[in-house]
């Protein structure tokens, strides 16, 4: 079995972080699918000037859910597929990716190359894709509360066992969703991949963190739900069920007393989650409050929200490091709660 690489989206092309880990895993000649793409002729035209500023010679699987009936059947297109080394998913809309891909020769061709070695990557609807059952759509408040834009989840292409996936995850505040659908799955594991950033899987020995930001890790359990947030160089060994931070940082020691009583009015907002995760790790608090509810500017509404409940645990670690490159904290098992509340505001008289 080959590696996976999940990139949680917009890509940089100064990330050599990533693409080193892409050209080490997926080869040289990567076959690139711009099937998620609205227009894959422009999508192809970006990836390729990409990828050959960075080393690769890419070719173009030109398979759109229009053609899907053709191509993904054509004899020369197989061929194609077996010539590549390794594949890279675009993003876009990861349902065009299954409606094209689903049940045809070509998906089960490149199924028995990743069984026999090949990497596979994707980026945004390109990683979404990995999983089966796939996220599909669905925000975060509108799924806790089920009504308005909730989950949808839709059979994916199962390169990616017995784990959810998301991505956008931080910058877009995926976890609420993240969490409803590793319950609808069943699964007791999720990763949230951060843009700029991917999680490295081999098929042997632990997973790794490279790039920008972070990759969210949502463990279910028995006992409840615990959080960590891993950054570049990070690892997570599934087989023990370990987190291993890079060396380069260290555990935090002593609390900031400047950090208490710490609270996000908006959870689901770009980049709450990992703002009060790693200041949590930094305080002497042993918990940390996030709201989340649809506002209204008439006075005295009443709305339904969530509120959500952060709080250290035995396992709770915060590490500390360089800024660059990555991030600069790591944080290991927060435990995390979640609740429905309603909101209500009133003028003071």
């Amino acid at each position: 079995m080959g590696t996976l690489i999940l990139v949680g989206g917009a890509l940089q092309p100064d990330n050599k972080a990533v693409f080193a880990k892409i050209l080490e895993h997926c080869g040289p000649r990567i076959g690139i699918f711009t099937t998620a793409s609205s227009n894959p002729a422009q999508s192809w035209e970006v990836n390729a000037a990409l990828f050959r500023s960075q080393g690769f010679d890419p070719q173009h699987i030109g398979i759109t859910v229009e053609n899907a009936g053709i191509l993904a059947y054509d004899p020369a297109v197989r061929s194609q597929v077996q010539s590549c080394s390794g594949f890279f998913f675009a993003g876009g809309d990861q349902r065009q990716i299954t409606r094209a891909l689903l049940g045809t020769p070509v998906l089960a061709l490149l199924r028995r190359q990743f069984a026999e070695g090949a990497g596979v990557a994707g980026s945004s609807a390109g990683t979404a894709a990995m999983a089966d059952p796939m996220i599909a759509g669905g925000q975060s408040l509108d799924t806790c509360l089920g009504d308005g834009e909730t989950l949808s989840l839709q059979p994916g292409l199962g390169l990616v066992k017995n784990l959810q996936v998301d991505q956008h995850f931080l910058a877009w505040g995926r976890f609420g969703r993240l969490m409803w659908a590793m319950e609808q799955a069943g699964v007791g594991l999720g990763v949230g991949v951060d843009e700029n950033t991917a999680l490295v899987m081999p098929k042997q020995g632990p997973w790794e963190v490279a790039g920008e930001s972070y990759v969210a890790f949502l463990e279910r359990t028995l006992a409840g739900w615990q959080v960590s947030l891993l950054a570049q160089g990070d690892r997570y060994d599934l087989a023990l069920g370990q987190f291993q931070i890079h060396p380069s940082r260290s555990p935090i020691q002593m609390p900031d007393p400047e950090l208490k009583n710490l609270m996000s009015t908006d959870i689901f907002a770009p980049y709450a989650l990992s703002w009060t995760l790693t200041r949590l790790v930094q305080s002497a608090d042993q918990a940390a409050t996030g709201l989340s509810f649809r506002a209204s500017p008439e006075d005295g509404f009443s709305a339904l929200g969530v509120r959500v409940r952060f709080y250290k645990t035995p396992q709770t670690m915060g590490y500390d490091g360089p800024s660059a490159p990555g991030e600069r904290f790591s944080v290991v098992r927060v435990g995390l709660s979640l609740e429905a509340i309603r909101v209500q505001v009133e003028p003071v008289t």
